[in-house]
């Protein structure tokens, strides 16, 4: 039974060996008076440039096969050794990340965001982080690729906002209150059951405001699906949560984002801001946003904010809102009650409130 079959061939072919073939299976058979229609995926390995048991050959074929039918079907598909061993690494590179999250191998750091005007602490951006027993402490660009687009940016995004409610919840034993930001993924956001999962995450910490819980989004996310985007995103809202759009400037249609999306901030990307001093370009970047920013009337952050000569550039400009090196590096959560501490007697950046 089933509808897959092997076809060893002794000598090597062309590849329009294989469309002769499946052209030949596309030839209407004749039933009863009936033209019955074919079509046929075929998954295609060579040896010896394929250097594996004949039992390894057949699994590349079929894996080859798959991925002609992935293709739209009645096509076929060469197997690539190179590109197989990279999916083996990428397979067991998700399997070790697995075993992160499960192991307790992640850790949030805290990037402090302020308002350089009062000098006023104004909340946190959680930030991800790998304790790698082997390779120390990785930040996400080291790993975060490996999941991209998978069902583990769920199951991370939900361990992130678990963690930062607990953090919260820790804060308020300590008598500090302060919102924490939470990056979402796109395929997290996009989950049909997100806001019904926020819902049930928040009513574990029912001490904990849902306005301390900031939701993070990119750009990026609503072009995939608007209309998803949109109703989750108002379903969070009813619950209490607020949304910022993160790297704001980076899509390519910031301005309809502005429009349709029920956001309370946004974040000026850090990478027109760091260069806005010595780059005209990135100079006029920002100025644009602050001027969308401002007309749409919403709050804005910059991101990147490394010196006193940005916040000064930034202030001036009509930004006010900052988070980056300059203020503070992110940080674990043990070491913000005493960041907080010296952050008041930095007398330099208190006196931005004077200009």
């Amino acid at each position: 039974g089933g509808d897959e079959f092997v076809l060893l061939l002794h000598h090597g072919v062309e590849d329009s060996f294989f469309e002769k073939l499946l052209a030949s299976i596309r030839q209407p058979l004749i039933v009863e008076g009936q033209a019955i229609y074919l079509t046929a995926s075929l998954g295609v390995t060579s040896y010896p440039s394929d250097h594996a048991q004949g039992d390894v050959l057949l699994r590349h074929a079929n894996q080859a096969m798959y991925r002609a039918k992935q293709r739209g079907r009645d096509t076929y598909h060469l197997f690539d050794p190179t590109h197989d061993l990279l999916l083996q690494v990428r397979h067991e590179q998700r399997q070790r990340f697995m075993d992160a999250l499960k192991h307790g191998e992640l850790r949030l750091f805290y990037q402090p965001q302020v308002d350089m005007r009062s000098g006023q602490v104004v909340g946190v951006e959680a930030l991800i982080r790998w304790q790698h027993p082997e390779r120390g402490l990785l930040s996400p660009g080291q790993f975060l690729s490996t999941i991209d687009a998978t069902p583990l940016e769920v199951d991370l995004g939900e361990w992130v906002l678990e963690h930062a409610l607990q953090q919260l919840t820790q804060w308020q034993n300590d008598g500090i209150e302060m919102p924490i930001n939470v990056n979402i993924s796109p395929t997290h956001l996009l989950a049909s059951n997100f806001s019904q999962r926020l819902a049930e995450l928040l009513a574990r910490y029912p001490t904990v405001s849902p306005s301390l819980l900031k939701l993070e989004v990119l750009e990026s996310a609503a072009m995939h699906d608007v209309k998803a985007a949109l109703k989750n995103m108002a379903s969070c809202q009813a619950l209490g949560v607020s949304f910022a759009i993160d790297d704001f400037g980076t899509g390519f249609s910031s301005l309809t984002h502005l429009r349709q999306l029920p956001v309370n901030l946004i974040k000026i990307d850090q990478s027109f801001v760091r260069d806005m001093l010595s780059d005209q370009d990135d100079m006029a970047i920002v100025e644009s946003v602050i001027y969308m920013a401002n007309r749409f009337k919403r709050p804005m952050l910059a991101e990147g904010v490394e010196t006193l000569e940005h916040a000064k550039a930034l202030m001036a400009l009509g930004c006010e809102l900052a988070q980056g090196y300059g203020i503070a590096r992110p940080m674990p959560p043990e070491a913000v009650s005493e960041w907080l501490t010296h952050w008041t007697q930095r007398h330099e950046w208190r006196a931005l409130a004077t200009l």
